[in-house]
């Protein structure tokens, strides 16, 4: 399991449903500093969970309270707002612009800040980008090349880049290894658990059990669109593919 200390609530989610994307009756805590892994077999409703929490299908049952605020969170925008970031599974579509430099994808979600109307600061955009290729490694010529030009792993990483760019208490990663060669997925989890260690809330959605169980501080599974099992971070494979197959009573650690 991680290496990180959790700390105090940082999300709660109480009886959390969305009939659009198949979400009911979640009811789940993270702290902070923990990761939170989420398991469960595909269409097991992982996916639709983060999208809910991150604004895309807002809830339309239950409450978000985020660091004891109560949130309704009706757009991405909001969740950024509020702390959230979510990087999610499907890197080239929704993570990263293959075409753009890695500069401005990095500075992707915090454009209106880095940018104030009228003014362009180029300057301020490399220096941001220069700063995550160092402390995230990103095997690069340079913040003005395409990240089409990267590996999955690298690019996987500018796509971190972009979220951590806006500062979130609350990282969700939607299958963040996936794609990438044995060497990045490496590097990815040491990061992951870095950040949690310097105290963020990580929710990680992992198809990969291996992963999940290494990873996860604690592990929720979903099956049908609901929680079936909270688990300790050290649980077996067994037991959480049973709790995947809807066969354990929902339960807490």
């Amino acid at each position: 399991p991680a290496e990180s200390v959790p700390g105090d609530t940082l999300l709660t989610v109480r009886d959390v449903g969305c009939a659009a994307s198949g979400v009911k009756h979640v009811s789940f805590d993270v702290r902070a500093g923990e990761i939170f892994g989420l398991g469960g077999l595909v269409g097991a409703g992982r996916t639709e969970l983060a999208r809910v929490l991150f604004g895309l299908t807002p809830a339309d049952s239950g409450e978000i309270t985020l660091a004891g605020r109560r949130l309704a969170l009706r757009s991405p925008q909001e969740a950024i707002a509020h702390g959230i970031a979510y990087v999610p599974e499907d890197r080239r579509r929704h993570g990263v612009v293959l075409d753009l430099p890695i500069a401005h994808n990095v500075t992707m979600a915090i454009h209106r800040h880095l940018f104030p109307p009228s003014w362009l600061r180029f300057g301020a955009e490399r220096s941001l980008a220069l700063e995550f290729i160092r402390d995230l490694a990103v095997k690069c010529a340079g913040p003005a090349a395409p990240v089409g030009s990267l590996s999955g792993g690298n690019q996987q990483k500018v796509a971190l880049a972009r979220w951590l760019a806006t500062k979130p208490r609350l990282l969700i990663l939607d299958e963040p290894t996936q794609g990438v060669d044995v060497g990045a997925k490496g590097e990815i989890h040491r990061i992951i658990r870095r950040l949690a260690k310097d105290g963020l809330a990580v929710i990680l959605i992992s198809s990969d059990l291996p992963e999940v169980l290494g990873m996860s501080d604690r592990i929720g599974v979903m099956a049908g669109g609901t929680l079936t099992a909270i688990l300790p971070g050290h649980s077996d494979a067994p037991t959480v593919m049973a709790a995947a197959l809807g066969s354990t009573e929902k339960g807490a650690a």
